[in-house]
């Protein structure tokens, strides 16, 4: 009994000294906890008041954007001296390096500019105010030891940079070279095709930005632009397919200075190749139309008369090729008819060419590429012909028929011309009737006629008679007689009128 009591004796004082060790431990983490807190709300509260008196309106210490100190600043102050610094770098030269060739440019036809000015400058206002305070204190205290330099996000403006590199460092590129096809002495040759590279803009664009965003001195810069593999459009093996006669068409040349421009222009046609879905314009592959372009002045239509102008003629050859683009079943595009009808082809079958309003389009519809021939022949003829690979059906026929639909007989206007003798009686425009057509395609396969279509509509507007009866003497009676025999705008009047008023004979003639 005696022993179990003292058991139970000590195990309670050893429980009692085990709490009393306890509590000790939690009075002292109580007050080691206190005491850090006290700590930390002084240090916070110190750190607290230094921040606080930091310039809130102003830039801190020892801060650049880029190579531009903007200490002490306001924000308004910091932009102003940003956006004068950037108007003297605009003048900095930048040279495009392309291989052994070179091109400059200013940093402002590449439209250099910051990404973003206000956002720039509010980061460098914020530095060592924005953030939890410790961040915020051991900014500053960095400051004092070293500058911190915010980069200026400076960029290019993407369509100015693109415009000055496709005009100025595209053209220095070793470019992939098309092959070429010609047609001689019956037969056709081909120059092969070549490899090349090109600029990559976007690539090039990037790569200025990050020069002038890394450690650039504001001098003027020498970047190697980016380049690309460039892959030719045209290759030998697509011209070889070139074999076949598609359609061919011929009209007479005629003669004197309209011959020169014939030539000339269809010259400029000669060699033309249009790869699949590829468009012609007659207007822009022969124009301007003036002596410095090997043009003479030659009749042509104008409001309905002939008269002398450069190029005149050149309606022939678009009219011409329009007919054995026809033959070929290319596809036209536009296509517009004469003012009045032309006396080298029939109606519906000619196509005008007048300034950047009227022209012929044409469109290679198949899947390989045609070729064109132009020429005057030894029998004087304007000849084009269209070669490709044929893919129409042997035996099919092609016939083009102009058909008249409407006609409007001219009139005779007669007008005084108080400026010629009276009684002296000119012809002073050439009349035309006006006319409807159209033309029409009368397929056929094997001498059998499978189908019809209609090509076009045209209209021909028609021009009077214009004569002109001259009413000039001295004598006002004669005049009025004459002028008023002209108001009836009938010729035996007319004519009765002039033999009564004027001594000397005139010579009759039906008008």
């Amino acid at each position: 009994m005696t022993r179990i009591f003292c058991r139970n004796k000590e195990g309670r004082e050893r429980g009692r000294d085990s709490q009393e060790k306890a509590r000790k431990v939690r009075l002292f983490c109580i007050r080691l906890v206190i005491c850090a807190g006290i700590v930390y709300c002084t240090v916070y509260g110190i750190l607290y008041q230094y921040a606080g008196r930091l310039p809130k309106d102003r830039i801190l210490h020892n801060i650049y954007i880029g190579n531009t100190d903007v200490s002490g600043m306001t924000a308004a102050e910091a932009e102003d001296v940003l956006r004068r610094q950037l108007d003297e770098n605009r003048q900095k030269k930048v040279t495009m390096a392309v291989g052994r060739r070179s091109a400059e440019a200013t940093l402002e036809e590449l439209g250099v500019g910051y990404r973003d000015i206000g956002g720039l400058v509010q980061a460098a206002e914020d530095y060592g105010k924005v953030g939890n305070l410790w961040s915020r204190c051991w900014k500053v205290r960095r400051l004092e030891k070293k500058r911190v330099v915010l980069g200026e996000s400076l960029t290019l403006d993407y369509d100015k940079a693109e415009k000055v590199m496709t005009e100025r460092a595209v053209p220095l590129a070793d470019h992939a070279e098309d092959a070429q096809i010609r047609r001689e002495e019956g037969e056709f040759r081909i120059t092969p095709e070549k490899k090349g590279q090109t600029i990559d803009i976007k690539g090039s664009i990037s790569v200025i930005e990050q020069l002038l965003n890394e450690g650039w001195d504001q001098g003027a810069v020498t970047v190697k632009m980016k380049e690309k593999p460039e892959k030719p459009s045209v290759t030998a093996e697509e011209l070889e397919q070139i074999q076949d006669e598609l359609g061919t068409f011929s009209t007479d040349a005629g003669g004197g200075r309209r011959w020169l421009n014939l030539k000339r222009g269809s010259g400029m046609l000669d060699g033309s190749v249009l790869m699949p879905g590829q468009k012609l314009s007659v207007h822009d592959k022969t124009a301007p139309y003036d002596a410095d372009h090997g043009y003479v002045e030659a009749g042509s239509y104008e409001d309905g008369q002939v008269v002398d102008s450069y190029g005149g003629g050149i309606c022939q050859v678009s009219t011409t090729l329009y007919n054995a683009a026809l033959l070929a079943e290319l596809k036209v595009v536009e296509r517009h008819p004469h003012s009045m009808p032309v006396s080298y082809i029939e109606l519906s079958r000619d196509a005008a060419i007048a300034g950047d309003y009227m022209d012929l389009v044409l469109q290679n519809p198949y899947d390989a590429p045609v070729y064109i021939e132009s020429m005057i022949d030894d029998e004087n003829r304007l000849r084009f012909t269209v070669y490709g690979k044929e893919t129409r059906p042997a035996g099919r026929k092609l016939e083009f028929q102009s058909e008249t639909m409407t006609a409007e007989a001219y009139k005779v206007i007669y007008k005084e011309n108080n400026k010629e003798p009276l009684g002296s009686v000119v012809c002073v425009s050439e009349p035309h009737e006006g006319k409807t057509a159209r033309l029409w395609k009368n397929i056929y396969q094997n001498g059998k006629e499978i189908g019809r279509e209609k090509i076009n509509s045209s209209k021909y507007e028609k021009t009077d008679k214009i004569v002109e009866v001259g009413t000039a003497t001295a004598d006002q009676r004669a005049a009025d007689y004459v002028r008023e025999a002209i108001e009836s705008q009938e010729w035996e009047k007319i004519e009765e009128a002039i033999n009564a008023v004027t001594i000397s004979d005139i010579q009759e003639t039906e008008y």
